[in-house]
This record gives structure tokens, C-alpha cells and sequence, in this order.
């Protein structure tokens, strides 16, 4: 519904927001298929078709519950947050079977920031043993995933070290390859060499797109064949690094900021070779949609190897404090000679807040679109909205970026 996103737009997410409702609906029905998976994997007499079943699951559950917390609760390490305390949602590893075995809630139940990461640490943990001996395990969660996740799940707590192990891990398997483009590991009919973990699409099965109305596809892309181009951006906003914060501010030569500006109705999605082109649902000439998301018919990725680069960068950077080490040098350049521009050398950084503010601009570039920037603001306590009236600047450390527990789930609880 238009006024739910809308409430999204204004930094005004209510309980009674149907979005929100839906993905927490989404998400606990998956928690208990998950759950019922896990209870009875023991009738599976294969020992490495039980070790698999059992490790996907338990990679699921800890993925979700991941990125649920990132969401529903208060960002690890912001001030005034106690995590052994301070509340994110109610949580259970025991499955329901029948709808009279769901239990009355109350605010008791709600489980702390602290137990929720400890819960998807320990799911991800459990499931990287059982799923080492598989390796890239095809097109299904691996052991490799569950390391990625388990990078960005310590990154989001601030555990730098481990952050920067688990990266390594996935780096020095040498299992994954960066693509020669940045746009070459989208638009794919099979898995790119640098995903580590992605969603198999078909035509006719996919998580969204111009026939359903939703979806990555049918939000980003505006190609007559395959979205609704409901989200576009306009180049004065958004090339412009004095207009909002987090512009990626695209330097001249960055293939990760080109536009093919020739694009009208009858552009199928496989003639698109630019990052960006001209909206065909917009008449303004400066309304431009993302390229990575063109077809339902193409691979979604969900993790690539350039994110573990630049999150071993970042952790390296920060577990060092106050060095700038050749290997954070090495993983930030790894990323943007990748994008067509130049290496940077420690002469141009003369302080550490400018290599940290390269970190940043880097990742806005490298993963827009991608879902990721809210955690990264998050992570960081920048801010969210114009850059140049501090009227419209928001803080993402402010209750407004914590999803609410909905008033439908509320309202069946006991207090």
C-alpha cells in the first residue's frame, strides 16, 4: 500500500505498517519451518544428507535472525544501547506443530539484543561444521556463506578481529573470484565468480516482478518487459555529494556510475550494459533506474566476494587503530581498480578519519541498491537524508530506524 511506504519515506514507521506485518509474518513462519526441519532431521539416515539438511537450516535460521536484528532492534554498540538488557524480539527454537500449541506471549518473552546475535552466531557456527566438507555446495548455502554472514554479523557488533577471520576465510579459500566488471556478477543466468551466496531465479520462479508487483526486479527495474520502475533516482540528488549524505559521488571513469541514456520502450533487459539508464517510466530525462536488477529471470546476489574485501578492510583499519595497514590499502584498491579507477597510496590519506571516509564512500558505491546501507549507517552512527538542510538530517541510531514489534502481534500477547 502507498501510504505504508510512504510512512518508510517520512521516518515514520508505525506498528500498524503493513510491511512490516507481512516480513515479520514472513519471517516467523519461516523461523518455525526451520524449527520443525531441526527437530526431526534425525529421520534422515544419510549421515552427509543429514549434515547438509541440517546445516542449511540452521545457516537460514542464522541468517534471518541476522538480519531481522539488524532491523528490529537498536544498533549493537550505539550509545546508550546495553545489549545483555535492552529488548529486540521474541525468539523460540521450539517448533508448533498445531495452531493450539502457539503459545500467549508477553513482554517477558522478548528476547535481548545480546541472546538474539549470540542465537545467530551459534546457528551459523554450528552450520559452517556441518557444512565444511561440502565446500561451495552448488547453488545452496555453504560453508563459505555461513563465514560471510558470520563476518558481517561480528562487523555489526564491532568484533573487529573475528570480523576481519572470517572474511580471510572466505578470501583465501580462493573458491570465489572477483569478476573482471563490477557489473559482470549482475544479470546472470547461473552464479557469478565472486558470489558466495545467491538466489536462483526463473522466469517462472522468482521472488518478484512486473507481474507480481513486487520484488527487487519490480521495484528497480523500469524495462517495459520486467518491472514497474517504482523506485527512481534522479541524477542532480544523485550524483551530487553535496545534496544527501551517502552520495556515492561516482568519479568520472567509475563504471559503477554509467548511464546509457538512450533507453525507451522497446530496450530488452539484455542490451542494458551501463550500471544506470534513463527511466522508461518517466518522462524527465534525469530519471534514472539500476542495471542490477533488470530480470526475475537473472541470479539475485545476496553476498559477493567484493563485500568481504571491503569488510576486511574496515575491520583490519579499525582493530589497528591508529595504523593504516598495506592490507586495508590492498582490499580498498582491490575494489576501485576493479570499477576502472585509480589505486590510492598511503600519501593520500593525511589522518586516519580520511582513509575511514574512502572505506565508506567506497562501500556506498560498490553495494547501492544492494540493501546494505542502512546496517553500514547504522554501524557507523552517520546520518540519513540531506546533506543540506539539518532539518531533514536523521540519526540512525534514533528509535525511527528500529522497526516496530506490529500492533497485530501485540495484540495477542498477554500484557
Amino acid at each position: 500500500a502507498p501510504n505504508s511506504y510512504r510512512n518508510f519515506v517520512n521516518k515514520a514507521v508505525v506498528e500498524t505498517n503493513d510491511r512490516v506485518a507481512a516480513n515479520w509474518r514472513k519471517a516467523f513462519e519461516t523461523f518455525n519451518s526451520l524449527n520443525n526441519i531441526l527437530a526431526n532431521v534425525d529421520v534422515i539416515t544419510d549421515a552427509n544428507e543429514k549434515n547438509r539438511v541440517e546445516g542449511e537450516a540452521l545457516a537460514m535460521r542464522g541468517i534471518l535472525l541476522f538480519e531481522m536484528v539488524v532491523l528490529w532492534a537498536p544498533q549493537y554498540d550505539a550509545s546508550g544501547v546495553n545489549p545483555a538488557t535492552d529488548d529486540a524480539f521474541p525468539f523460540t527454537t521450539d517448533p508448533i506443530t498445531d495452531i493450539n500449541e502457539i503459545p500467549v506471549l508477553s513482554s517477558s518473552d522478548i528476547k535481548t539484543i545480546d541472546q538474539i546475535y549470540t542465537q545467530a552466531a551459534t546457528d551459523l557456527t554450528n552450520a559452517s561444521t556441518l557444512l565444511e566438507s561440502f565446500g561451495k555446495n552448488g547453488t545452496n548455502l555453504s560453508y563459505y556463506a555461513c563465514q560471510a554472514y558470520l563476518a558481517k554479523l561480528s562487523l555489526q557488533k564491532g568484533e573487529f578481529g573475528d570480523a576481519e577471520g572470517y572474511a580471510d576465510e572466505v578470501i583465501s579459500s580462493n573458491e570465489f573470484e572477483l569478476t573482471s566488471s563490477p557489473l559482470d556478477a549482475f544479470n546472470n543466468t547461473s552464479n557469478s565468480t565472486e558470489d558466495v551466496y545467491a538466489i536462483q531465479q526463473t522466469l517462472a520462479n522468482n521472488t518478484g516482478d512486473r507481474s507480481s508487483g513486487f520484488g527487487l526486479t519490480a521495484y528497480f527495474s523500469s524495462l517495459t518487459e520486467s518491472g514497474i520502475g517504482v523506485y527512481r533516482l534522479f541524477s542532480p540528488t544523485f550524483f551530487n555529494a553535496n545534496s544527501w549524505h551517502n552520495s556515492p559521488d561516482f568519479e568520472p571513469n567509475d563504471v559503477r556510475g554509467s548511464i546509457d541514456l538512450g533507453v525507451d520502450e522497446n530496450t530488452s533487459s539484455d542490451e542494458i550494459t551501463t550500471a544506470y539508464y534513463k527511466s522508461v517510466v518517466d518522462n524527465f530525462d534525469e530519471a534514472v533506474s539500476t542495471s542490477k536488477y533488470t530480470s526475475s529471470a537473472n541470479v539475485q546476489p545476496v553476498i559477493r566476494l567484493a563485500e568481504m574485501y571491503l569488510i576486511r578492510s574496515e575491520a583490519n583499519y579499525t582493530n589497528f587503530g591508529d595504523v593504516i595497514s598495506t592490507q586495508a590499502l590492498s582490499d580498498l584498491n582491490a575494489i576501485r581498480t576493479r570499477a576502472g579507477i585509480s589505486q590510492l597510496t598511503l600519501a593520500d590519506f593525511p589522518d586516519q578519519a580520511a582513509f575511514f571516509d574512502s572505506l565508506v564512500i567506497e562501500r556506498t558505491r560498490e553495494f547501492m541498491h544492494e540493501g546494505m546501507l542502512l546496517e553500514d549507517l547504522k554501524r557507523w552512527g552517520g546520518f540519513i537524508g540531506s546533506a543540506i538542510t539539518t532539518a531533514s538530517e536523521y540519526d540512525p541510531w534514533d528509535e525511527e530506524f528500529v522497526l516496530p514489534i506490529p500492533r497485530s502481534e501485540r495484540d495477542t500477547w498477554a500484557d
